[in-house]
């Protein structure tokens, strides 16, 4: 079978083989409309943390897509699952360093990662040799969702392989008032509310992080359409905005009561109202 590759790229990116690089910039939104957007701005040489250490074009990443398709049994071995995920888009399963998620009956692997603007997914499909790279850079939510869109296109157009998000339960307006909070991690809030038709979530960097940090943060998530999928009922999915596909799930506690939320791999407790 004949090897196929992919790769969109959307704004500047360093090119392999030249000593003096350009830094990729991420763009935010802009502040009034009409107004064009400007690049996102705080970052520092050298990068401050694991996220941005590695800075790579394109054409390094379908070359490491190669080494891993056409790797020995290392490099397949590293595909295999050591820990099971549920309610996850993440993937079904963790192998070394990948995720591993089954689309329309076909085994993916795949990571990505995000910046201060920037996004970026590797997409492996190794028993139809292909891979595709996506990148952007357009915060503070269009470029997750351009570069899902791009994946799912190149998985349909290229291999016939289509993926479909599970239908969310209609809202019921007595769930939505046992789930509805402030959920927290050390350094974002989702808050899920009502409007009484539909549940929302919004993803904020909490206000004691942006005043405390040195380099300009990446603006917070609009709020977004938020529904509950069958089953235990724990779990959902968002359903509009740069998020939407992404799933999630509730924690309880031994007497049942909801004391956390996942959403994209991270785990927000559940705050206490004034009330408590």
């Amino acid at each position: 079978m004949r090897r196929t590759w992919a790769g969109c790229g959307c704004g500047s990116r360093p090119r392999p083989g030249r000593r003096r690089r350009r830094a990729p910039r991420g763009v935010a939104p802009a502040a009034e409309e009409g107004v064009d957007p400007a690049p996102a701005t705080g970052f520092r040489r050298p990068f401050p943390s694991s996220a941005a250490v590695l800075v790579s074009s394109v054409s390094d990443q379908l070359r490491w897509a190669r080494f891993h398709l056409g790797g020995d049994g290392l490099a397949r071995r590293m595909q295999e699952p050591t820990v099971e995920l549920h309610g996850s888009t993440l993937g079904d399963a963790v192998g070394l360093g990948w995720f591993l998620r089954d689309v329309d009956g076909v085994r993916t692997v795949g990571h990505g990662g995000s910046t201060n603007g920037q996004f970026a997914n590797l997409l492996l499909v190794p028993e139809r040799d292909f891979a595709v790279v996506t990148v952007s850079n357009a915060g503070p939510d269009s470029g997750l969702e351009f570069n899902q869109a791009v994946l799912r296109w190149a998985l349909e157009h290229y291999l016939g392989v289509v993926e479909h998000d599970p239908e969310p339960l209609p809202y019921d307006p007595q769930r939505a008032q046992e789930i509805i909070g402030h959920y927290e991690n050390e350094f974002m809030t989702l808050i899920i509310d009502t409007d009484s038709d539909t549940m929302t979530v919004e993803c904020q960097i909490k206000p004691e992080i942006r005043t405390a940090s040195e380099r300009e943060l990446p603006p917070d998530l609009p709020l977004a359409g938020l529904g509950l999928l069958p089953g235990s009922g724990d779990e959902y999915i968002v359903t509009g905005g740069g998020l939407i596909g992404q799933r999630g799930f509730l924690t309880r506690d031994a007497d049942g009561a909801i004391i956390g939320a996942d959403l994209a791999g991270r785990l927000y407790n559940r705050a206490p109202t004034l009330a408590e």
